[in-house]
């Protein structure tokens, strides 16, 4: 009976060392991609790309295979930039990565292009060519960080900053009008939209910093249909101190400080609460947050498309383009659909639905091509408690900003090179099932 007891604990040790073998071996292939690096900042907005530890095409081999998160096959040898992609997938994502089209002399407005992947966007617009209107709540700090891009200087002539809150459908109204009244428009991207509504107090930083001065020197067009106060005591505190001015690097290394209680990388001061909508049930959802959704993600949107599409038809280009953020939340056929965030997954879903309704005809009546794109699993969204844990435990999203905005971007690069995408929803650059 020892004999046995004996020879049962050696095999379980050395089961437990060959686990322990394979995880130490995957972890390092892991951390040496750019993607799953552990200093990686998610949500990095200062114009800054990843970039991969490892020389080379590959970072490794992991002894334990896994699925790749586009195709779903599972794979073992890793690209040295993507952590979860399989070889196939992971060098179509890196040849559309950098993706440019010529858009000299295009007109384009984009919707939420302050910070992340709406300012990835717009840095591309305004890199091929195109005059370039974004609208953000925070139009100083929108300022701020364009001027600060190296490049600034090749295109901040072209760039227009619409201070507006896209949740009031008489701003939405006042804008449509007014980018009428300057022209055609060629290119409508719905990008801006409310996933996980934070407390007053998470936009205190940015409220303050709406009121102090402008950098000096040239500065693109500045405009406004209202202005985002907040209404907590944190935002009231912060607006009577001293301001101070946060570039998008000094906003960066505040974020590579963080445990998730100083400001994050788009500006916000992270909620710590232990829940939020993002895993709330249909009777947990607050009404006002529902409002909130469908103003913002489905109403403001409608509203665009609907205003803008005369001046749209005017474009003489052989195409115009409409292109709707939406993302896998709106899809119908699914398997598995989690009983969470309801009010987000309606508005995505009623985005698409305008997309699928509409497109034909806008298309074959006034050459305007609308689609639906999702932006692929870039942001964590659940609750600040287990965001954090599942990053200490190495957690990192497949894709990043730059990935993202290059899956919006697409459909204008494919339409410019003559292939007509309309009526679809694009989910890695290949149409997908509503």
């Amino acid at each position: 009976m020892a004999t046995a007891a004996i020879f049962k604990a050696v095999k379980q040790q050395r089961r437990r060392e060959a686990r322990e073998s394979v995880l130490a071996n995957d972890n390092a292939v892991t951390a040496a991609t750019a993607t799953g690096a552990p200093g990686r900042i998610d949500d990095e907005t200062a114009g800054i790309q990843l970039t991969s530890p490892t020389i080379g095409a590959t970072a490794g081999e992991l002894k334990r295979a896994r699925p790749c998160y586009v195709c779903k096959e599972r794979y073992t040898l890793v690209d040295a930039f993507y952590h979860q992609l399989c070889p196939q997938c992971a060098a179509l994502n890196r040849s559309r990565r950098d993706a440019r089209t010529d858009l000299t002399g295009k007109r384009a407005l984009l919707t939420g292009g302050r910070a992340k992947i709406g300012m990835y966007i717009a840095l591309r617009l305004l890199r091929d060519g195109a005059h370039t209107t974004i609208t953000t709540r925070f139009p100083n700090d929108a300022v701020r960080r364009f001027k600060a891009m190296p490049d600034s200087h090749d295109w901040l002539d072209r760039l227009r900053i619409v201070g507006i809150d896209l949740r009031d459908p008489a701003q939405v109204v006042a804008l449509a009008d007014a980018v009428t009244d300057q022209g055609p428009l060629d290119i409508l991207i719905n990008n801006a939209a409310q996933t996980v509504r934070r407390s007053p107090g998470a936009y205190a930083p940015l409220v303050a910093a709406e009121a102090a001065p402008l950098p000096d020197g040239r500065l693109p067009e500045l405009i406004s249909f209202g202005h985002y106060t907040g209404s907590s005591p944190a935002a009231a505190a912060i607006q009577s101190m001293p301001h101070q001015m946060l570039d998008p690097e000094m906003v960066t290394a505040l974020a590579l400080t963080s445990r998730g209680t100083v400001i994050d990388a788009g500006g916000l001061v992270p909620d710590t609460a232990a829940t939020n909508s993002w895993v709330q049930v249909v009777d947990e959802v607050d009404p006002i947050e529902l409002l909130e959704v469908q103003l913002c993600n489905v109403t403001a949107p409608f509203v665009l498309v609907s205003r803008l599409r005369p001046a749209m038809a005017k474009s003489p280009a052989r195409r115009k383009y409409v292109v709707n953020v939406s993302a896998m939340e709106g899809q119908f056929g699914r398997g598995y659909k989690g009983p969470g965030h309801p009010h987000t997954n309606m508005a995505k879903a009623a985005l698409n639905m305008l997309t699928r309704t509409s497109a034909k005809e806008m298309l074959e009546t006034d050459g305007i091509l609308m689609t639906a794109v999702d932006t692929g699993w870039i942001t964590d969204e659940r609750p600040h408690p287990t965001k954090m844990r599942l990053h200490e435990e190495g957690f990192h999203a497949p894709l990043d900003l730059v990935d993202g905005a290059a899956r919006v971007y697409d459909p204008i690069v494919r339409g410019e090179l003559g292939e007509d995408l309309y009526g679809c929803f694009l989910k890695d650059y290949q149409k997908s099932a509503w």
